[in-house]
């Protein structure tokens, strides 16, 4: 995003006035280890870092419902047991090992997209837009 600002300075004697055309960039660093060591420790943190709440309420939404789903997987696992149902047992070993093996995927997909730092699409149109009016 870059912001241009034009000052104009006039003295006396002076028949036209002296413009000076100044440009501040303001570039905010999205990404990097510190985000994804963030996303490491709380699922959806690096994103928040990076300013992509979105995606940040995303991740976390995300492990939370897999931890959730894994979490009743195990106590139908432990209902079954109780109950020496082999087949509700086998639905219930079987849902624990799918929603943990997502939840890995979710969590290595986190923490390489709060590397990255990625931006959503709106901030960039939006970025695009500014850079295009200046």
């Amino acid at each position: 995003m870059s912001i241009s600002a034009v000052n104009s300075i006039s003295f006396k004697g002076n028949a036209q006035p002296a413009q000076t055309t100044q440009t501040v960039q303001q570039e905010r660093k999205v990404g990097g280890v510190a985000p994804a060591v963030g996303s490491f420790f709380i699922p959806g943190l690096g994103h928040f870092m990076n300013g992509d709440n979105k995606a940040g309420f995303k991740f976390l939404g995300g492990q939370i419902g897999l931890g959730a789903l894994t979490g009743l997987s195990a106590l139908v696992t432990g209902i079954a047991a109780s109950n020496e149902s082999k087949a509700l047992a086998i639905v219930g070993v079987a849902g624990a090992l799918l929603s943990s093996i997502g939840g890995f995927a979710l969590k290595i997909a986190d923490i390489v997209k709060a590397y990255r730092g990625e931006q959503p699409k709106e901030n960039k149109q939006a970025e695009n837009k500014v850079d295009a009016q200046a």
